[in-house]
Protein backbone atom coordinates (compact mmCIF):
# COMPACT_ATOMS: atom_id res chain seq x y z
CA UNK A 1 0.00 0.00 0.00
CA UNK A 2 1.45 3.53 -0.46
CA UNK A 3 0.77 5.86 2.41
CA UNK A 4 -1.17 8.96 2.83
CA UNK A 5 1.80 11.36 2.20
CA UNK A 6 3.00 9.30 -0.95
CA UNK A 7 -0.60 8.92 -1.77
CA UNK A 8 -1.06 12.44 -1.56
CA UNK A 9 1.77 13.62 -3.52
CA UNK A 10 1.57 11.23 -6.20
CA UNK A 11 -2.31 10.48 -7.04
CA UNK A 12 -4.00 7.03 -7.73
CA UNK A 13 -4.58 5.43 -10.65
CA UNK A 14 -8.01 4.76 -11.96
CA UNK A 15 -8.06 1.68 -14.52
CA UNK A 16 -10.86 -0.94 -15.32
CA UNK A 17 -10.21 -4.37 -17.34
CA UNK A 18 -12.49 -5.77 -19.52
CA UNK A 19 -15.52 -7.43 -17.38
CA UNK A 20 -13.93 -6.67 -14.34
CA UNK A 21 -16.11 -5.92 -11.25
CA UNK A 22 -12.98 -5.09 -8.96
CA UNK A 23 -12.32 -1.64 -7.75
CA UNK A 24 -11.15 1.26 -10.24
CA UNK A 25 -9.12 2.98 -7.77
CA UNK A 26 -5.51 1.52 -7.65
CA UNK A 27 -2.76 2.51 -5.02
CA UNK A 28 -5.56 3.76 -2.21
CA UNK A 29 -5.70 2.63 1.65
CA UNK A 30 -9.24 1.11 1.59
CA UNK A 31 -11.47 1.38 4.35
CA UNK A 32 -13.43 -1.86 5.61
CA UNK A 33 -16.93 0.56 5.67
CA UNK A 34 -17.35 2.86 3.39
CA UNK A 35 -17.85 6.29 3.88
CA UNK A 36 -20.91 8.38 3.41
CA UNK A 37 -21.61 10.24 -0.03
CA UNK A 38 -22.84 13.31 0.17
CA UNK A 39 -25.11 14.77 -2.90
CA UNK A 40 -25.36 18.28 -2.87
CA UNK A 41 -28.11 19.53 -4.86
CA UNK A 42 -28.54 22.99 -6.34
CA UNK A 43 -32.35 23.28 -6.90
CA UNK A 44 -31.86 26.49 -9.47
CA UNK A 45 -28.82 28.24 -10.79
CA UNK A 46 -27.13 30.37 -7.83
CA UNK A 47 -28.67 28.79 -5.50
CA UNK A 48 -25.26 27.81 -3.54
CA UNK A 49 -24.26 24.28 -3.78
CA UNK A 50 -20.78 24.56 -4.92
CA UNK A 51 -20.07 26.75 -2.19
CA UNK A 52 -21.37 24.35 0.41
CA UNK A 53 -20.47 21.43 -1.02
CA UNK A 54 -16.69 23.04 -0.15
CA UNK A 55 -18.03 24.21 3.25
CA UNK A 56 -19.30 20.43 4.19
CA UNK A 57 -16.20 19.11 2.90
CA UNK A 58 -12.87 21.35 4.17
CA UNK A 59 -15.20 21.85 7.60
CA UNK A 60 -15.14 17.76 7.85
CA UNK A 61 -11.49 17.61 6.47
CA UNK A 62 -10.05 20.28 9.48
CA UNK A 63 -12.01 17.47 11.65
CA UNK A 64 -11.84 14.43 10.71
CA UNK A 65 -8.81 11.75 11.14
CA UNK A 66 -9.72 10.12 7.43
CA UNK A 67 -9.32 11.58 4.39
CA UNK A 68 -12.25 13.22 2.72
CA UNK A 69 -12.61 14.43 -0.78
CA UNK A 70 -14.94 16.57 -2.89
CA UNK A 71 -15.54 16.78 -6.62
CA UNK A 72 -18.01 17.78 -9.03
CA UNK A 73 -19.52 16.55 -11.64
CA UNK A 74 -18.17 18.81 -14.54
CA UNK A 75 -19.98 21.62 -15.96
CA UNK A 76 -19.63 25.17 -17.10
CA UNK A 77 -18.72 26.89 -13.79
CA UNK A 78 -16.27 25.77 -12.51
CA UNK A 79 -17.09 26.77 -9.30
CA UNK A 80 -15.72 24.20 -6.89
CA UNK A 81 -12.37 24.56 -8.11
CA UNK A 82 -12.68 28.24 -7.62
CA UNK A 83 -13.71 27.83 -4.40
CA UNK A 84 -11.24 25.83 -3.24
CA UNK A 85 -8.53 27.42 -4.96
CA UNK A 86 -7.01 24.23 -6.88
CA UNK A 87 -7.29 22.67 -9.51
CA UNK A 88 -7.66 19.06 -10.34
CA UNK A 89 -6.49 18.14 -13.85
CA UNK A 90 -9.64 16.91 -14.79
CA UNK A 91 -13.09 15.85 -13.50
CA UNK A 92 -15.32 13.33 -12.54
CA UNK A 93 -17.01 13.56 -15.45
CA UNK A 94 -13.64 13.64 -17.30
CA UNK A 95 -12.27 9.91 -15.74
CA UNK A 96 -15.68 8.70 -16.45
CA UNK A 97 -15.73 9.20 -19.75
CA UNK A 98 -12.01 7.69 -20.26
CA UNK A 99 -12.96 4.83 -18.35
CA UNK A 100 -16.27 3.95 -20.49
CA UNK A 101 -13.95 3.79 -23.35
CA UNK A 102 -11.52 1.14 -21.87
CA UNK A 103 -8.91 3.72 -21.27
CA UNK A 104 -6.30 4.09 -18.39
CA UNK A 105 -6.41 6.91 -16.15
CA UNK A 106 -3.22 7.67 -14.47
CA UNK A 107 -2.39 10.02 -11.45
CA UNK A 108 -2.40 12.76 -10.01
CA UNK A 109 -6.05 12.43 -10.17
CA UNK A 110 -7.29 15.01 -7.16
CA UNK A 111 -5.52 18.11 -6.24
CA UNK A 112 -4.57 18.77 -2.51
CA UNK A 113 -6.56 21.62 -0.75
CA UNK A 114 -6.38 23.24 2.53
CA UNK A 115 -6.87 20.83 5.35
CA UNK A 116 -5.87 17.98 3.30
CA UNK A 117 -8.71 18.13 1.11
CA UNK A 118 -8.70 15.85 -1.83
CA UNK A 119 -10.11 18.60 -4.82
CA UNK A 120 -11.60 16.08 -7.67
CA UNK A 121 -12.74 19.76 -9.77
CA UNK A 122 -11.25 21.09 -12.59
CA UNK A 123 -11.88 24.31 -15.06
CA UNK A 124 -15.05 25.11 -16.80
CA UNK A 125 -16.27 22.48 -19.68
CA UNK A 126 -18.60 22.13 -21.97
CA UNK A 127 -18.43 19.18 -23.57
CA UNK A 128 -17.95 15.89 -21.20
CA UNK A 129 -20.96 15.19 -19.51
CA UNK A 130 -19.98 11.48 -18.03
CA UNK A 131 -20.55 7.93 -18.42
CA UNK A 132 -23.18 7.34 -15.93
CA UNK A 133 -22.08 4.12 -14.67
CA UNK A 134 -18.36 5.15 -14.70
CA UNK A 135 -19.44 8.12 -12.56
CA UNK A 136 -21.08 5.65 -9.77
CA UNK A 137 -18.24 2.77 -10.05
CA UNK A 138 -15.88 5.79 -9.26
CA UNK A 139 -17.92 7.94 -6.71
CA UNK A 140 -18.09 3.84 -4.99
CA UNK A 141 -14.63 3.50 -4.80
CA UNK A 142 -14.17 7.25 -3.62
CA UNK A 143 -16.59 6.01 -0.52
CA UNK A 144 -14.55 2.94 0.15
CA UNK A 145 -11.55 5.45 0.12
CA UNK A 146 -12.31 8.62 1.69
CA UNK A 147 -14.19 9.08 5.35
CA UNK A 148 -16.70 11.48 3.64
CA UNK A 149 -17.01 11.99 -0.33
CA UNK A 150 -18.97 15.39 -0.82
CA UNK A 151 -20.41 15.55 -4.83
CA UNK A 152 -21.49 19.02 -6.29
CA UNK A 153 -23.85 17.77 -8.19
CA UNK A 154 -25.19 21.06 -9.82
CA UNK A 155 -28.70 21.13 -10.72
CA UNK A 156 -29.26 18.16 -12.28
CA UNK A 157 -28.80 19.23 -15.84
CA UNK A 158 -26.85 16.68 -16.65
CA UNK A 159 -26.27 12.70 -17.02
CA UNK A 160 -23.05 12.91 -14.63
CA UNK A 161 -25.16 15.00 -11.56
CA UNK A 162 -28.25 12.55 -11.81
CA UNK A 163 -25.27 9.54 -11.28
CA UNK A 164 -23.99 11.39 -8.38
CA UNK A 165 -27.17 11.88 -7.03
CA UNK A 166 -28.28 7.96 -7.45
CA UNK A 167 -25.21 6.95 -5.78
CA UNK A 168 -25.36 9.48 -2.91
CA UNK A 169 -25.92 8.00 0.85
CA UNK A 170 -27.40 11.41 1.47
CA UNK A 171 -28.45 14.27 -0.04
CA UNK A 172 -28.49 17.81 1.04
CA UNK A 173 -31.13 19.80 -1.49
CA UNK A 174 -30.04 24.08 -1.86
CA UNK A 175 -32.18 26.97 -2.07
CA UNK A 176 -31.97 30.57 -2.03
CA UNK A 177 -34.82 31.33 0.92
CA UNK A 178 -36.80 33.82 -0.95
CA UNK A 179 -40.45 33.60 -2.73
CA UNK A 180 -38.83 33.02 -5.89
CA UNK A 181 -36.53 29.74 -4.67
CA UNK A 182 -39.11 28.48 -2.56
CA UNK A 183 -41.47 28.61 -6.07
CA UNK A 184 -38.33 27.15 -8.26
CA UNK A 185 -37.52 24.58 -5.74
CA UNK A 186 -40.53 23.15 -5.22
CA UNK A 187 -41.19 22.98 -9.30
CA UNK A 188 -37.88 20.67 -9.45
CA UNK A 189 -38.64 18.45 -6.35
CA UNK A 190 -42.22 17.93 -7.85
CA UNK A 191 -40.65 15.91 -10.70
CA UNK A 192 -37.94 14.04 -8.25
CA UNK A 193 -39.25 10.41 -7.18
CA UNK A 194 -39.75 9.78 -2.91
CA UNK A 195 -36.23 9.20 -2.45
CA UNK A 196 -35.64 7.01 1.32
CA UNK A 197 -32.40 7.98 2.12
CA UNK A 198 -31.55 10.68 4.62
CA UNK A 199 -31.94 14.14 3.02
CA UNK A 200 -32.15 17.74 4.66
CA UNK A 201 -33.54 20.97 2.87
CA UNK A 202 -31.14 23.81 2.97
CA UNK A 203 -32.16 27.72 2.95
CA UNK A 204 -29.49 30.05 2.11
CA UNK A 205 -30.16 33.46 3.07
CA UNK A 206 -30.59 35.99 0.28
CA UNK A 207 -27.80 38.32 -0.41
CA UNK A 208 -30.44 40.65 -1.08
CA UNK A 209 -32.44 40.11 1.83
CA UNK A 210 -35.42 39.22 0.45
CA UNK A 211 -36.45 36.47 2.48
CA UNK A 212 -39.60 34.03 2.00
CA UNK A 213 -41.70 33.28 4.98
CA UNK A 214 -40.32 30.20 7.50
CA UNK A 215 -43.91 28.73 7.02
CA UNK A 216 -43.00 28.19 3.02
CA UNK A 217 -39.26 26.47 3.83
CA UNK A 218 -40.81 24.00 6.51
CA UNK A 219 -43.94 23.22 4.58
CA UNK A 220 -41.76 22.19 1.64
CA UNK A 221 -39.37 20.79 4.03
CA UNK A 222 -42.26 18.89 5.16
CA UNK A 223 -43.56 17.67 2.00
CA UNK A 224 -39.79 16.05 1.66
CA UNK A 225 -39.83 14.91 4.87
CA UNK A 226 -36.39 15.85 5.17
CA UNK A 227 -35.21 18.68 8.18
CA UNK A 228 -34.70 22.63 7.35
CA UNK A 229 -32.00 23.78 8.02
CA UNK A 230 -31.02 27.72 7.71
CA UNK A 231 -28.03 28.65 6.31
CA UNK A 232 -26.51 32.92 5.92
CA UNK A 233 -25.99 34.36 2.80
CA UNK A 234 -22.95 33.14 1.03
CA UNK A 235 -22.16 36.29 -0.29
CA UNK A 236 -19.39 37.07 1.54
CA UNK A 237 -17.23 34.28 0.49
CA UNK A 238 -15.01 35.92 -1.57
CA UNK A 239 -14.27 38.45 0.66
CA UNK A 240 -14.16 36.75 4.44
CA UNK A 241 -12.48 33.42 3.33
CA UNK A 242 -13.84 29.51 3.65
CA UNK A 243 -12.77 29.62 7.80
CA UNK A 244 -14.50 32.83 8.51
CA UNK A 245 -17.60 31.53 6.50
CA UNK A 246 -17.76 28.51 8.06
CA UNK A 247 -17.41 30.03 11.69
CA UNK A 248 -20.16 32.25 10.55
CA UNK A 249 -22.30 28.78 8.91
CA UNK A 250 -21.05 26.71 11.95
CA UNK A 251 -24.53 25.51 13.62
CA UNK A 252 -25.65 24.72 10.29
CA UNK A 253 -22.67 22.72 9.75
CA UNK A 254 -23.65 20.98 12.75
CA UNK A 255 -26.52 20.34 11.81
CA UNK A 256 -25.66 18.69 8.22
CA UNK A 257 -23.09 16.56 10.14
CA UNK A 258 -25.96 15.18 12.16
CA UNK A 259 -27.46 14.10 9.12
CA UNK A 260 -24.94 12.39 8.08
CA UNK A 261 -24.05 10.43 11.20
CA UNK A 262 -27.31 8.50 10.78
Amino acid sequence: MISSERQSRRGSRWRRSAGSAGPLVHGLSFRQTPGPLLAVVGLCGGSGASVLAYLIAVTAARESSAPVMVADTGGPTGGLASYAAVSARMTLADIAERLARGERVVGPLWAEGKAGLRVLASVPQFTVDGNEPEVSRVLSDARHAHGLTVADAGTLARRSDHAALAAATHIAWVLVANDDGVARARRVLARIAPISRPQLLVARGDPAGRGAPLSALAELADERRAPLVLMPSFGEVSRTGDAAMADGAGLALQAIGGVLRR
